[in-house]
């Protein structure tokens, strides 16, 4: 019997002292947010049911900002001009703010009983300047690349988006420190686009865009077919790639180098022209190359019957004039280096 009065006992003493814990205890607005040069308000959620006696507000770095006690009132001169303090609720407004003003804040009053509160508040720098820098040489297949998201201000998150969809990290995309650096490994001519980081905190929100190009190639050297021909015919051969940075070319002719642009023209074909061509297309970025090779007859002539392993005379290669036009760049097929060879005509 003893035992369970006993009991009672404690847990009447201790619903009491909580109650008068709670009582005593000041409700606060928060946590809240302010921006740079704004203001907040610290309200109560509980005002008292009289004006206080006493009032105190502590700043986070332990600073009492105001301090009200009877009629007598004392504001520090780090906050003169930027608060004021309601002396009938007790709430403080606090204008002008700045970075330090970010942290705990202390309210004591008087009223019959003292009693106490606390709240915080956060200040966020508004965002600007963003910007995406690369770190690494995007090759299609052989590189990674690092873009990585900054900006001036107070970052609370950062997202990503390829081509104006969501991106989806994979096996090869991923984010790091918060989504502040996406990592391509390797980098895949799919990954080509324009990538958007939005930057953002409760106050403001930036966004920039970088348009990523892989460089690839060459892929699918091509010569334009070149018909029998007779003397005296002009003749252009020109030759393309898929190539990113567009590749520049070389031609051969039975083996001896006779131009370095994309078209080659024979202004007037003679016997002496007729043989086995050859252009090769090179990448300067992936340092891969790609070569592609044509014959041309001359009707009538030597080279009708196949092709010619002798150099071609010194008069014949200075009547072959050089194209100006530049490579032409095609879209698609994957990386690849080796030679092959056109069907003879």
């Amino acid at each position: 019997m003893l035992d369970m009065e006993y009991l009672l006992y404690k847990t009447m003493a201790f619903l009491v002292l909580g109650l008068c814990s709670c009582q005593n205890e000041i409700l606060l607005d928060g946590p809240l947010n302010g921006s740079v040069g704004g203001s907040v308000v610290f309200n109560l959620t509980n005002p008292p049911s009289k004006p206080p006696s006493k009032i105190s507000w502590i700043s986070p770095s332990n600073i009492e900002i105001f301090a009200l006690l009877g009629n007598t009132e004392v504001m520090h001169p780090d906050y003169t001009g930027r608060v004021s303090v309601n002396k009938a609720t007790a709430s403080l407004e606090l204008r002008s703010l700045t970075l330090m003003d970010t942290g705990e804040y202390t309210l004591s009053i008087t009223t019959d009983v003292a009693r106490q509160g606390k709240t915080s508040l956060t200040v966020f720098e508004n965002i600007s300047h963003p910007i995406i820098s690369i770190n690494g040489t995007p090759i299609a297949g052989n590189s990674s690349v690092n873009l990585t998201c900054d900006a001036q201000g107070t970052i609370v998150t950062r997202e990503w988006t390829k081509d104006e969809k969501p991106l989806s990290p994979s096996n090869s995309t991923i984010l790091h420190e918060e989504n502040r650096i996406l990592s391509i490994d390797p980098v895949e001519k799919e990954d080509e686009g324009q990538y958007t980081c939005t930057l953002i905190n409760p106050f403001s929100s930036v966004s920039e865009n970088y348009d990523l190009v892989v460089n690839y190639g060459p892929l699918s050297v091509h010569i334009s077919p070149a018909p029998e021909v007779t003397p005296g015919d002009r003749v252009s051969l020109d030759c393309s790639a898929d190539s990113v940075p567009p590749a520049s070319f070389t031609w051969m002719f039975n083996k001896t180098q006779i131009g370095d642009k994309s078209q080659l023209v024979i202004e007037k074909v003679d016997q002496s022209h007729a043989g086995m061509y050859t252009c090769t297309a090179l990448n300067s970025i992936t340092a891969l190359s790609l070569s592609e090779e044509q014959m041309l007859r001359v009707n009538g002539g030597i080279g009708s019957e196949g092709p010619s392993d002798d150099v071609l005379p010194d008069g014949a290669i200075a009547g072959i004039a050089i194209g100006t036009i530049a490579g032409v760049a095609l879209v698609g097929g994957s990386v690849a280096f080796g030679t092959k060879k056109a069907g003879v005509w």
